[in-house]
């Protein structure tokens, strides 16, 4: 069985057992291997993402980067790379607002993309994370049920 994403492919082995024990566990331990497996990839962008930004003398876009993982139809995880902005952030020194003029440019400002070269760069070690996640999950849950 393969997987293929984007421009390359990684083969999991041991697809029957894996297949077997996930038949053996809810909705919502899949749904939280789920949201573990797309939050260990997004934070393997949001750690490259913090490396690479531009970073002025406060820093607050590079702590302003979080990641926030969802549920959200059946069989859906969602994990998006977040810079925080607003009046609650303000007072804990993470207000950038301005992280799309940063991200993108302006007419008078040239873009310095920090979020798409952090993804770019990172893709093997993102699919890696995910599947390091998910057999983690999953064969922790298999010894829990064995017993």
């Amino acid at each position: 069985n393969y997987i293929v994403m984007s421009s390359f492919s990684f083969k999991i082995e041991g697809i029957r057992e894996i297949n077997a024990a996930l038949e053996k566990f809810s909705f919502n331990m899949e749904r939280n291997i789920a949201k573990s497996a797309v939050r260990a990839g997004a934070n393997v962008i949001a750690k490259e993402a913090r490396l690479i930004v531009p970073v002025g003398k406060s820093k607050t876009l590079k702590k302003s980067i979080r990641v926030v993982a969802r549920s959200r139809k059946q069989g859906h995880a969602v994990a998006s790379i977040v810079t925080r902005s607003g009046k609650e952030w303000r007072k804990k020194g993470m207000d950038a607002w301005y992280a799309p003029l940063v991200e993108f440019g302006t007419k008078y400002i040239p873009a310095r993309p920090f979020m798409r070269r952090a993804l770019d760069g990172k893709v093997r070690e993102v699919v890696q994370a995910m599947s390091d996640t998910v057999e983690k999950r999953i064969m922790g849950l298999a010894l829990k049920a064995g017993k």
